[in-house]
């Protein structure tokens, strides 16, 4: 699947968090379920690293506030 492509994405930002900016768009897809699941292991892949869950512009997790992990 593309970058262009999917609704949900997961991102990754750099080392210094959220202010650093972004430093990949890790996947996108269009299943929310395949999405959580990516992300879930993203996070586990990368810990102390920001992950984000995004709808769009709207953030739905981030590893970095665990009460919206999915």
């Amino acid at each position: 699947m593309s970058e262009t492509e999917g609704k949900y994405s997961v991102e990754l930002f750099k080392e210094s968090g959220e202010g650093a900016g972004r430093e990949e768009i890790i996947d996108r897809h269009n299943n929310l379920t395949v999405a959580r699941a990516i992300y879930r292991g993203r996070v586990s892949q990368n810990p102390g690293r920001l992950v984000m869950l995004c709808d769009r512009a709207r953030v739905l997790a981030r590893s970095d506030r665990p009460e919206t992990m999915p």
